[in-house]
This record gives C-alpha cells, structure tokens and sequence, in this order.
C-alpha cells in the first residue's frame, strides 16, 4: 500500500490527467504561438505576482499563475520560501527563467506541477529541475535541452506528465524514455523523431496518451507502433492535434 503523503500525490495527478485527458477541445500547438506575443492589457485580470505570492504564504492559495507580464529568475527567488505551493505556471513567452532561477524552487517539497512557457530552459536548467522530486507534470514548450538533458529528466521519481519542444532533441534522447519510471502521458511538440524514435516510444510500459506535433514520421513506423502497443499495452494518440486514424478511441472533435 502506499504510504499517504506519496498517495496524496498521486491522487493530485489523477486530477491534473483528468483536467488535460478530454479530447473535446484539443489546444493549439503552444510551438505556434509567436515567442514575442503579450496579451493584452485590457485582458488583463490576473493578481499581481507580489498578491499571488501573498496568498500562498498565507495558505489562502497553492498555485501561482503569471500570464500577463515576463517573469525573470529575481522572481523565482521570490517563492523560495512557498512551501505550499503546488502549481507554478509561467505562462508569459516573452519569460526568462534559467538554472539560477529554478535553483529557488529546490526547497518547495508541494511542488508538482512545473509549466514554463518563456525561454532559458537549457541542459543546465534541467540539471536543477531534476532536484525537484515531487514534480508530477512538467511542461517546458520552448525548451532549448539537449538528448543529455531530456535523459536527465528520468531521474524525476514521479514524472507522470511531459510536454516539450526543444530542437536540440534527437531519437537519440527519446530512447532515453524507455528509463522514465512513471511517465504516462508524453507531449512532443515539433522535436526531431523519426521512425526510430517512435519505436522506442512504442515500447515504453506504462505509456497512455502519446501526441506529437511536427515531426517526420512513415506510415510503416505507424502500422509498427500499433503493432507493438497490441503486446504492450493501449495508447491514445494524437498527431498535430488529431486523432491518429488507427487510434481505437479516437471520435470527432
């Protein structure tokens, strides 16, 4: 049985898999979403950082979540001492958080769910990153990592969830997901993976929903993935926010 606190945890990722798994709304590829774009100040709703902040050290709130102004590693220095925080969600493009930054978050044991829209995510981020044990998903859409780091990555005891682009990433680092001890739902946004690389995606074990935005991929290695899947275990699939043709589950959006 598993002991309560890591079970707590695992019924925090249920909820987050079951907010993300409806297919009724896929998103857009956040790949397309121009690196300069700001939303709009006559949209802007969102508390101030200094208040969001305020509000996890007081209990009032577990998640941080900055839209509509570029956070920086000074701001991540800021939350260094939120041990209540759960969620923290980067979500402005124009960010810039690098390995000093996620440094601060290495004393936040509630963490576990990591979305970093902006830039800097490099080998050396991760290399921080992968400190973080309790992170369930992580989301780093303009990633700059390369195979040594994605390999990294792996050392995340928990990691049920992953969504990333780098253009650095090979075939040669998604092998590396055969070594990811939980990871169910995987999220490749126009990485580099050929037939290779989906057949070693094919044969990781505890795999459920796979999609894949981009890439370069033959209908031999399809029909190969499914064939595979039938011994491994059902996969949900979407390819550039569709359902693959051979998915058994796929229906209209």
């Amino acid at each position: 049985m598993l002991k309560s606190p890591r079970l707590g945890r695992y019924l925090v990722a249920a909820v987050l898999l079951a907010l993300v798994a409806s297919c009724s709304r896929p998103p857009a590829p956040e790949s397309a979403i121009p690196p300069t774009t700001a939303p709009s100040a006559e949209l802007a709703t969102e508390p101030p950082l200094a208040e969001q902040i305020a509000a996890v050290e007081a209990g009032r709130s577990t998640q941080i979540l900055v839209a509509e102004s570029p956070l920086t590693d000074d701001d991540l220095a800021a939350m260094a001492e939120l041990t209540g925080l759960t969620d923290l969600l980067v979500d402005h493009p124009e960010s810039r958080i690098t390995a000093v930054g996620i440094a601060h978050l290495a004393r936040l044991p509630a963490l576990s769910h990591l979305r970093i829209r902006g830039s800097g995510i490099d080998d050396a981020a991760i290399d921080e990153i992968v400190q973080l044990n309790s992170l369930l998903v992580l989301n780093l859409p303009r990633g700059s990592f390369t195979d040594a780091g994605l390999a990294r990555l792996a050392e995340l005891p928990e990691l049920v969830q992953l969504r990333f682009h780098s253009p650095a990433v090979t075939d040669a680092g998604i092998a590396e997901f055969a070594k990811f001890p939980s990871l169910l739902r995987l999220h490749l946004i126009d990485v580099q993976i050929s037939d290779a690389g989906l057949s070693a995606v094919a044969a990781m074990p505890e795999l459920e929903t796979l999609y894949i935005d981009g890439g370069n991929l033959s209908d031999k290695a399809w029909d190969d993935f499914f064939a595979k899947r039938k011994q491994v275990g059902y996969v949900h699939v979407h390819i550039n926010q569709h359902h693959h043709d051979r998915d058994p589950d796929k229906h209209e959006h």
